[in-house]
């Protein structure tokens, strides 16, 4: 068996994907600074890690990705723009092998590509699926942190039923939209 990783890379086409962008913009316009990311698909782009260090205050950012060249890309860019690394940090990963020990609680969660790539029968070596993913970055929000969707993700299909039995039972609550996400909050207390 042999890990499931993502044998592409992501160039930034806004007209195709425009998630992170309309990310930056939202934590822009929220005016969210200081706070701690967990950002799930960084794109050979990196536009989240460029955008943010022109922070005056920036958000610190833990990037995964299964591309091997957009971990590539990341290892270049810090080369070329070493202060980038004092802000966002990437690692070469299958999210669905995360496991809870290894991660702090974050501020904000971007699972802009949750039901995109998840296979039962390639990743059986895995211990999340989907659901199971969003269940542990619930659990690694701060109450009141925020968890945002892509909804024109091509794995929104999948996504949004879990998405919407989560909102149901009251462990998300507060859906807004901004563009093409929708940001939910994990309630206080939870």
């Amino acid at each position: 068996m042999k890990l499931n990783y993502w044998k592409a890379t992501w160039p930034l086409d806004v007209n195709e994907c425009p998630c992170d962008v309309h990310f930056v913009d939202y934590l822009r316009a929220r005016g969210i600074k200081g706070s701690s990311i967990f950002h799930f698909g960084t794109g050979e782009h990196h536009i989240l890690a460029l955008e943010n260090a022109k922070l005056r205050k920036p958000n610190q950012v833990f990037g995964v990705t299964a591309s091997k060249q957009e971990y590539d890309s990341y290892i270049d860019l810090i080369v070329r723009q070493p202060k980038v690394a004092n802000t966002y940090k990437s690692m070469f990963v299958d999210i669905y092998t995360l496991e809870p020990q290894l991660l702090p609680e974050f501020d904000v969660v971007t699972l802009f590509h949750l039901g995109e790539f998840y296979d039962p029968k390639r990743q059986k070596y895995a211990p999340l699926d989907d659901r199971k993913l969003l269940a542990l970055m619930v659990r690694k929000l701060k109450p009141g942190g925020r968890v945002c969707f892509y909804r024109g993700s091509n794995g929104w299909t999948k996504s949004e039923p879990i998405v919407t039995s989560f909102l149901k039972a009251k462990k998300l609550t507060k859906p807004e939209t901004y563009k093409s996400l929708l940001i939910c909050r994990r309630p206080p207390g939870r």
